[in-house]
């Protein structure tokens, strides 16, 4: 498959000129980079050695109609912050390719490490916060005013396959609509009215950061919405997501000094920060726990599968890891 799916990339390059049009020399080698649920992302590179990555989409976690385009535009408009991968193409056409087409500019580093790069993290935040946006962002990116209510509606479409198909275990199920529950008489929208908005990833895991020795950079653009900065801080240093790809938990020192250097950084009380964490991440977690209950609902029918992702999901969704969790934050279920 994998073989396959290189030599129609080779032909796709070939027969539209691009390496010539990104100003690439001849093509070297294209090998297979990563994939996540909903894409697969291969490493081309030149006779020069200077690579692109060459990204297929297979859908979109945020129904868009055209998810390339979404995260072109995105990219293009995150640009400013200098911490984010830089689009070079777009072609969401589908004449070549049945899937929408990116290519990104190819960044190097490794995944983050907790307890080494927390700083280069509220740094990396704090450069994409701290971006002013135009009329024009606000037309072409998704827009969340009621950031609670806008969690419990996508919890609520991401526990329609959990009821119809009956595959998750009754007990998970029940911590979901439990927790719904006590969302929906705990919404806070009225607390973030009025707050600054700005550009968030809102799929902030490890491996969605690269970090060099003096630089790093925040990658994998799928989702971005223009919404309050709380959703990055909360699943940034949630436990669902930091043991995502490690088996690591934030210390309270570790998160009081992450935040206070964001705080300086943004200009920001860091009270204020604290406060709006307290009062979302309840709803941070019901999306969390909601899509892996949908994943492991609908994981038999997913075009790209993922054996650890899918493990993770069952492990967050036992009772002994879900219900202390969601104690920590006030939801007593």
């Amino acid at each position: 498959m994998t073989e396959e799916v290189i030599k129609k990339i080779q032909t796709y390059l070939d027969q539209n000129d691009i390496l010539n049009k990104l100003n690439l020399a001849e093509l070297k080698d294209i090998s297979f980079l990563a994939q996540g649920e909903y894409n697969r992302n291969f490493l081309v590179t030149d006779k020069n050695n200077q690579k692109v990555v060459f990204r297929i989409n297979y859908g979109s976690q945020i129904n868009v109609k055209k998810q390339a385009r979404y995260e072109y535009q995105a990219l293009k408009i995150l640009s400013n912050s200098h911490h984010t991968p830089e689009p070079l193409w777009l072609d969401d056409s589908e004449d070549f390719f049945e899937h929408d087409i990116l290519i990104e500019k190819f960044l190097p580093g490794e995944p983050l490490v907790y307890r080494r790069d927390l700083k280069k993290a509220a740094q990396i935040f704090a450069s994409i916060h701290n971006l002013k946006l135009d009329d024009s962002a606000y037309k072409q990116l998704i827009v969340e005013n009621s950031i609670c209510s806008d969690r419990l509606h996508e919890a609520w479409q991401l526990l329609k396959p959990i009821k119809e198909n009956q595959k998750l275990a009754p007990e998970s199920a029940q911590i979901l609509y439990d927790l719904y529950d006590w969302c929906q008489s705990h919404n806070a929208d009225e607390h973030f009215i009025g707050q600054n908005q700005c550009l968030v990833n809102t799929e902030v895991n490890s491996n969605n950061f690269l970090i060099t020795s003096d630089y790093g950079w925040l990658i994998d653009w799928e989702k971005p919405v223009i919404s309050n900065a709380v959703q990055d801080l909360t699943q940034f240093m949630s436990d669902t997501t930091t043991l995502w790809r490690t088996d690591e938990k934030l210390s309270e020192k570790q998160i009081k000094d992450f935040l206070t250097e964001y705080a300086e950084l943004t200009g920001q009380h860091l009270e204020r920060i604290e406060e709006n964490i307290k009062i979302y991440m309840p709803f941070l977690l019901l999306r969390a726990l909601s899509w892996c209950g949908m994943l492991i609902s609908t994981y038999d029918d997913k075009p790209i599968k993922n054996e650890y992702i899918y493990n993770r999901c069952q492990m967050y969704l036992k009772p002994d890891f879900a219900l202390p969790l969601l104690q920590k934050y006030g939801v007593i279920l």
